[in-house]
């Protein structure tokens, strides 16, 4: 068998999210093929966890000591949102100890991590998008002009990271300010995006031997103002309703822009893209390329739909990779 490396935790606000995408991997990964082994990185260290126990993990080459002897990894899965796992730092370290992975590269993962440069990059390859500014932390910017240029509402998130902390709905010029600091506290850059009017959908992307494929098209409907943060891990404050209650034309056409997102982004894997179905047609909002795997997250339920198990699920990302 396999010794598969699942790991979880990280740097950011995601941490929670992170450990239940890797209980549900552990849970369902196919034990008659592979041997998981679940590693949580935090500030505090990177450990092996056998139930109560823990161990550290050689950084050197990544193994750790089990049951008496030293475990080397045939590959990892990513089940780990934030930094250092969606933001290519973790890649790049696998890259250079040859330990391959079930993501995108490092160059993909930090791209599509900074949600202002995919914006940039899926314009420029015909992917339709919303209007958007950045703002760096040592930059001043003038709320006013904000406005102008992108209108009132707009959302002001955080340039990077995930799960919609530190975002905010905006309604009137005397509140940009204080939605930048709170978006600041997450992020050194912020992206500020004209609101957009209309339903949300969602696509999973999944990527076999023969290339990517998209599967169901999810609707979102959030019972709180936006589907933020709470609303996504709380079943009670979110409608997801699998398949999406839309004519056939533009349930393909979902799925037709989430396919070309991915391959724009040469993404790898499995990916979530999520767009608004406008006045003007559909604009993609943001590229998940780790995207949550908990019980009750998108890529399970849409994966469901399309026939395809938790443990199919997880089996093929890990053939991709062999």
């Amino acid at each position: 068998m396999k010794n598969i490396a699942v790991i979880t935790g990280g740097y950011s606000g995601e941490d929670v999210i992170s450990r239940q995408s890797a209980a549900m991997v552990m849970n369902n990964i196919d034990r008659s093929l592979y041997s998981p082994f679940l590693i949580d990185i935090s500030r505090k260290g990177w450990y092996y966890i056998d139930g109560e126990q823990r161990s550290s993990v050689d950084k050197n080459d990544f193994s750790v000591q089990a049951k008496g002897r030293k475990i080397n990894f045939d590959a990892a899965i990513l089940a780990l949102h934030g930094t250092p796992g969606e933001d290519g730092v973790l890649q790049g370290y696998f890259d250079m100890i040859g330990l391959p992975y079930n993501t995108g590269s490092a160059f993909n993962m930090a791209i599509t991590f900074n949600k202002y440069a995919t914006i940039q990059l899926l314009r420029s390859a015909g992917v339709p998008v919303s209007n958007s500014i950045l703002i760096r932390k040592r930059q001043q910017w003038d709320a006013n002009k904000i406005g102008d240029n992108v209108g009132f509402p707009c959302f002001v998130k955080p340039n990077f990271g995930g799960s919609s902390i530190g975002i905010s709905k905006v309604e009137r010029v005397e509140d940009i300010d204080t939605a930048i600091k709170r978006a600041l506290q997450e992020s050194d850059e912020v992206l500020i995006e004209a609101f957009m009017s209309g339903r949300e959908f969602t696509c999973g992307v999944l990527e076999n031997k023969s290339g990517p494929y998209p599967i169901a098209v999810t609707e979102i409907v959030s019972k709180n103002e936006f589907f933020d943060f709470e609303s996504k891990y709380n079943p009670e404050l979110v409608d997801e309703i699998t398949p999406a209650p839309i004519p056939d034309d533009l349930y393909k056409s979902c799925q037709e822009i989430a396919l070309k997102a991915f391959i724009a982004m040469d993404c790898r894997g499995i990916a979530r893209v999520d767009m608004i179905h406008t006045d003007k047609g559909l604009k993609v909002i943001e590229i998940n390329t780790v995207p949550g795997m908990t019980e009750v997250s998108l890529i399970p339920q849409m994966a469901e739909y399309s026939g395809i198990s938790k443990t199919e699920l997880i089996n093929g990302f890990l053939d991709n990779i062999f």
